[in-house]
């Protein structure tokens, strides 16, 4: 057992039930503590401190926990998890329209259905893993790298650091506590390693679950990768046949198939060499034929009645939507999408329609 979940939520039954299976997922992977607050706790920071250790990974709440303590919601609980840099999931039993879908960077978004233990084991478990590949790196701590140079590192792709970098660029806007510990930490109190190790996988574990694996980039899940060579994810069976020593296995990678897009790159340029002097209208075009003549068919098209659905390279993160770099299509709007993303495009008519009114 190598840390512990802590389980918040004002309905006894429910709290067993997510406990249970939560503990058939993960086996003896982690300690499953739960907590059923009630007036009787007294003070409801003091009596979440108590439950909450050095080996704490992550922590789940329900947003509504009125029905036993008067006024206690999960934001409260979010907060001061927030405060101390433990990874915290929230979700919205009674009501599902309480919590937006998207989570704030430092922040996830529990499902409500049959993959929530699911979801919580992979978020325990990629926190852990995190923190453990940190703590086996650890003259890291003390070289003075960057944020993104230890995330490089221990990811073992040391010259991806300037593309990881470029997803980091508003952390401090994301949780106003990281500034005020990173000033601390400018002062004259020197944090023992212990402290950077919390603190780098608490920061590097939700840049790359919130952002990194969010957003195609340098890493591309399985709607990124299909856009890329402008089809669709059902083809998820010729993906892995022709990408699959591409695979991401690092911390989060159970939210797979995920696929490193150096390691993409590489074999679409083995399988385009005998392209001979074909152009082709974009890098989205030139994908799909290498792709299709490797598997000896016609990759399905996506819907859009731009191209017919055979163009793409990008991926639009709002409209779910492949798209490609005509002008008509998508936009490159780096305050709507984190710089690093370099394969996320906002869809044309949603930018259009949405622009004006967020004064974008």
């Amino acid at each position: 057992m190598t840390g512990s979940i802590l389980l918040v939520d004002d309905n006894a039954e429910t709290l067993k039930g997510l406990s249970l299976r939560l503990s058939e997922t993960l086996n003896d992977e982690a300690k499953i503590v739960e907590w059923q607050p009630t007036e009787g706790d007294g003070d409801m920071s003091a009596a979440l401190n108590d439950r909450i250790g050095a080996d704490t990974v992550l922590v789940v709440t329900d947003y509504d926990l009125t029905t036993t303590v008067k006024g206690l919601f999960g934001l409260t609980i979010v907060s001061w998890c927030q405060k101390v840099f433990v990874p915290v999931g929230d979700f919205s039993r009674g009501n599902l329209t309480a919590l937006p879908k998207e989570p704030n960077l430092f922040e996830m978004r529990i499902p409500t259905d049959h993959t929530a233990a699911a979801y919580i084991a992979n978020a325990f478990r990629g926190f852990r893993d995190i923190r453990a590949l940190i703590g086996r790196n650890r003259p890291l701590l003390t070289e003075g790298a960057s944020l993104a140079g230890v995330l490089a590192e221990v990811l073992e792709r040391p010259y991806l650091e300037s593309q990881f970098a470029a997803y980091m660029s508003r952390l401090g806007a994301a949780n106003s506590f990281l500034l005020q510990k990173l000033r601390e930490f400018a002062g004259p109190a020197e944090p023992d390693d212990d402290e950077k190790i919390q603190i780098l996988s608490y920061v590097l574990g939700h840049v790359l679950l919130n952002a990194i694996l969010k957003y195609p980039g340098p890493i591309l899940s399985l709607n990124g990768i299909a856009a890329y060579i402008a089809t669709v994810p059902a083809e998820a069976g010729a993906i892995e046949e022709v990408f699959g020593t591409a695979r991401y296995r690092g911390p989060f990678s159970a939210l797979g198939p995920l696929y490193w897009r150096d390691d993409v790159d590489n074999i679409l340029d083995e399988l385009g060499k005998n392209t001979g002097n074909q152009t082709f209208d974009g890098f989205g075009d030139f994908n799909r034929h290498v792709v299709s003549g490797k598997i000896g068919r016609e990759l399905q098209p996506h819907l859009c009645n731009r191209c017919d659905g055979l163009k793409g390279g990008y991926w639009c993160p709002f409209t779910s939507r492949p798209v490609c770099e005509r002008e008509d299509c998508s936009v490159a709007a780096s305050s709507w999408i984190p710089q690093g993303a370099q394969l996320s495009r906002v869809e044309r008519e949603f930018y259009d329609e949405w622009a004006p009114i967020l004064g974008m």
